[in-house]
């Protein structure tokens, strides 16, 4: 009988766990499996409950949005990769870039079949200071709206409040200057939003709809976006974060290593989380460092 540590946050996305919790566990019990319930009560709550129980399971498997799953992978990169179990996630947030990415169904009770059963696949992971990140770590414009917008209006409008509360915050967004070294170049340049990512979403949007896009090849993607000086180059930003059309305000790179330097402090956000100030960010990729569970 394999063993399960279920951690689910009972406020994610509208709440609907609570509803559909019986049936969730209904289908882990056919499974066969051994279940322990966790439900997550405060912050962090997701990473000390796996760091200290998780060696213990076979599968971790989670429910919430990028927030919870962000927690689950820290607790999992703090135990050894012989401790380490395997993931399924259940996606019940507002967005869930993660889950979009892997193609998880978006239906809850789908997603549980899928988080129990056998197949799966190894991702990459993440890393800025010693910090984790699943699918994005990221300074500047839009990076606070995720934990900043009010749960109700995300809960509301979806993805939409999102770019809605990022729109209205782009005329007083002051840029970062930065200096960027990746495994092939350096250039330095302003910026109003800098991102590294894992993923095929951000917030909803796919903005590498004209770009490949592996999760687990060692490397990690970034969308560095210029200073608009002027009318037109903010319309050029506008309208690349709608259709995800590069033009001169975009710049791209991929690399296993990324090293982002700032004159000031700067604050970043990882999947969607306040992750903290630094001058100087060094990022790399752990790479398959986590097996989820997927269609």
């Amino acid at each position: 009988m394999e063993r399960v540590l279920f951690v689910y946050n009972p406020n994610a996305g509208k709440g609907t766990m609570r509803q559909r919790l019986s049936e969730v566990i209904e289908i882990f019990m056919k499974a066969d499996f051994e279940v322990t319930v966790y439900a997550t009560m405060g912050r962090q709550d997701a990473t000390n409950i796996v760091l200290e129980k998780g060696k213990y399971y076979d599968r971790v498997i989670c429910a919430g949005g990028d927030g919870t799953l962000h927690e689950v992978v820290d607790g999992l990169m703090a135990l050894s990769l012989e401790e380490r179990p395997k993931c399924g996630y259940i996606p019940t947030g507002t967005v869930n870039d993660f889950a979009t990415s892997i193609k998880l169904p978006k239906r809850m009770i789908k997603a549980a079949e899928v988080a129990a059963g056998d197949s799966c696949r190894a991702y990459d992971i993440g890393d800025l200071n010693g910090d984790y990140f699943t699918y994005v770590a990221a300074f500047g414009a839009f990076t606070a709206v995720s934990y900043e917008t009010p749960q109700s209006a995300k809960n509301l409008l979806g993805k939409t409040a999102y770019l809605l509360d990022g729109m209205s915050r782009i005329g007083s967004i002051k840029s970062v200057w930065a200096k960027i070294t990746t495994d092939d170049e350096e250039w330095e340049d302003d910026c109003i939003l800098g991102m590294i990512t894992n993923t095929k979403t951000i917030g909803g949007f796919n903005l590498y709809r004209k770009n490949k896009v592996s999760l687990d090849d060692g490397y990690l993607d970034g969308i560095f976006i210029r200073n608009p000086k002027n009318a037109v180059e903010l319309n050029q930003v506008m309208n690349y974060l709608l259709t995800g059309e590069d033009n001169s305000q975009i710049r791209r790179i991929h690399s296993k290593k990324i090293v982002i330097e700032t004159m000031d402090k700067v604050a970043y956000t990882l999947d969607g989380e306040n992750g903290g100030e630094y001058e100087k960010a060094v990022i790399t990729n752990h790479k398959q460092a986590i097996t989820y569970f997927r269609s």
